[in-house]
């Protein structure tokens, strides 16, 4: 499925890496630049499907589909391919980073190693590095990953919508989230880069206007965690949506607003805001 009618689609190349890309870009666009980073098994369609079109409306929106490796995997090895989308696709020019779950930490990573490219920098369920409870589930996940798919795609989706969205849905419904559920290659070795990835060093340098996004349902990065993001970067402002961990596909409407009107006026959430609650 196209992302979005007027998304340009290519190729980056990064040795012998090929990276997938999708912009609005145009000749003569001068609005700013929204670049979008997805999370644990995702990709830009599935995780920002809804959301990429409502950010069209203001934005050039550039998106990726990270790629994975049969080795270590690595936040720099991630963060490497976002940046070097960024510098064929929008060279000398500053954007604004929006990191969702694994990809919050990859976007923290850029904008620690490059603070001239983030204007700012939007995290929604991330973390610093995985509490115990993230690592518990972790390790549940990885048993089921080895015995039983059907049994893992049910677990999954138990933990990554919040109670009330599951609560909206018939069975039929939640049967067909569950039976959508794909887990795609590569995606062991996201789940223990998310397990072992540690940010503590790269939040201090982390310069740019940050807004950290958690879910009040989150039950697979804590609040308390997201928290902990927040605490660590010195311009950081934090507001929690009600939702689980799936906040695009929860909330888009409401992280669309938070998102616009944070990057529209900065300034508008001074930091060590907090805002606990998001109504639209």
């Amino acid at each position: 499925m196209k992302i979005h009618p007027d998304a340009q689609e290519g190729l980056v190349l990064i040795g012998d890496l090929t990276v997938p890309f999708y912009d609005t870009g145009a000749p003569y666009d001068a609005r700013p630049t929204v670049v979008l980073v997805h999370g644990t098994g995702g990709s830009a369609s599935t995780h920002f499907r809804t959301l990429f079109p409502m950010l069209t409306t203001r934005y050039r929106v550039i998106a990726l589909d990270l790629q994975t490796t049969n080795g270590e995997l690595s936040l720099g090895y991630l963060s490497a391919q976002v940046s070097r989308v960024i510098d064929e696709r929008a060279p000398n020019q500053g954007v604004h980073l929006v990191g969702y779950s694994l990809g919050a930490l990859v976007a923290a990573d850029l904008a620690a190693d490059r603070p001239a490219t983030a204007l700012t920098l939007t995290l929604v369920a991330g973390w610093v590095r995985a509490g115990t409870q993230q690592k518990l589930r972790n390790r549940i996940w990885q048993r089921l990953f080895e015995t039983d798919d059907n049994l893992l795609r049910e677990f999954a989706t138990l933990t990554a919508y919040g109670p009330p969205f599951l609560a909206s849905k018939t069975d039929s419904e939640v049967q067909a989230l569950i039976e959508a559920r794909q887990f795609p290659a590569g995606i062991a070795e996201q789940m223990k880069l998310n397990r072992d990835a540690d940010l503590s060093d790269k939040l201090p340098k982390v310069l740019a206007p940050t807004l950290v996004i958690a879910g009040s349902y989150d039950q697979m990065v804590p609040d308390r965690q997201s928290k902990l993001l927040f605490g660590g970067i010195a311009n950081a402002r934090y507001a929690v949506i009600e939702s689980g961990h799936a906040v695009p596909q929860e909330r888009p409407a409401q992280l669309f607003q938070i998102i616009n009107e944070f990057l529209t006026i900065p300034e508008a959430f001074p930091r060590g805001q907090v805002q606990e609650r998001i109504h639209i």
